[in-house]
C-alpha cells in the first residue's frame, strides 16, 4: 500500500473490515488508524460497529494498542469485534474456553459499555456485556450471556440468562458486588454491603459450581476447576 493507503476501512454488509499494511512499521499503520477514526467521527457517532481486522499478523501487544484507541478515543460504539486472524498463541490456550463460550450464542453479539454505570442505570442485553469502567451501587447488569466488568464491580450483576451458556461467568478487577446472579443462583448480601472481600486483589471470576457461586482469582487452575 502507498504511504495514504495503511490502513483501509472497506464497508461490508457485516460491518466494517479494516486492512491493514503488512510491511510498513507498525507505529506508522498505528497513527493511520487512529486518523482515519479521527476522519469517521461522524459517521460511527451514535452506532454499534462489527469490525474485524486483516492484513497482517499482530502480536497481543499490538493488538491492544488498536483496541485502546477504539476505546479511549471514544469514537466507536463497538457491539462486537470480530477476533483478529491469527489464532491465539499458545500461552493463551488457559483462556481459550472463555472465547468459546463469549461466541456461544448464536446471533447475540457482545455489547461494550464506555464509562461508568451509575445508580438507577441499567444495561439489559441478551448477549455478553463489557464494561470498560466501574458498575457503582445501585447500577444493574444483566445478560444473558457473560459479563466482564474492567472496573469496580458494587453494584449488582446476573449473568447466564441464556440456558445456552453452558459455563456463564462474571469477570470483574474487583469484585465487590451488592448481588450477583448466575443462572438461577443468586448470591445477595443482607445488609447492603459487598459479599465478597474487598481486600482480595487481582482479576476475579464468579462461576457457578454444583449450585453454588464460587469467586476465585483468575488463572488456570480456576478455570479448570469451574469446567469440571
Amino acid at each position: 500500500m502507498g504511504e495514504g493507503n495503511l490502513v483501509i476501512f472497506k464497508g461490508t454488509a457485516e460491518g466494517i473490515v479494516v486492512i491493514l499494511d503488512e510491511s510498513a512499521d507498525f507505529n506508522e499503520v498505528l497513527a493511520s488508524f487512529r486518523e482515519k477514526l479521527d476522519e469517521s467521527k461522524q459517521f460511527f457517532k451514535g452506532s454499534r460497529v462489527n469490525m474485524r481486522f486483516k492484513g497482517r499478523s499482530l502480536s497481543r501487544k499490538q493488538q491492544d494498542e488498536l483496541m485502546s484507541l477504539l476505546v479511549h478515543q471514544n469514537v466507536v460504539n463497538i457491539s462486537f469485534v470480530h477476533e483478529f486472524e491469527q489464532e491465539a498463541s499458545e500461552d493463551n490456550q488457559d483462556l481459550k474456553w472463555t472465547k468459546e463460550e463469549l461466541k456461544n450464542l448464536d446471533g447475540a453479539p457482545t455489547y461494550f459499555h464506555y464509562g461508568i454505570v451509575r445508580s438507577g442505570h441499567h444495561i439489559d442485553y441478551k448477549g455478553n456485556v463489557i464494561v470498560l469502567g466501574d458498575v457503582n451501587p445501585g447500577g444493574l447488569i444483566t445478560a444473558g450471556g457473560n459479563i466482564i466488568i474492567l472496573g469496580a464491580l458494587k453494584g449488582k450483576v446476573h449473568a447466564g440468562l441464556d440456558n445456552k451458556i453452558v459455563h456463564p461467568f462474571v469477570v470483574s478487577t474487583l469484585m465487590a458486588p451488592i448481588q450477583i446472579g448466575i443462572q438461577n443462583i443468586i448470591a445477595q448480601s443482607p445488609n447492603g454491603e459487598s459479599i465478597y472481600d474487598k481486600e482480595i486483589k487481582g482479576i476475579q471470576i464468579a462461576y457457578l459450581h454444583k449450585d453454588q457461586i464460587y469467586v476465585d482469582q483468575i488463572d488456570s487452575k480456576s478455570l479448570n476447576h469451574m469446567l469440571r
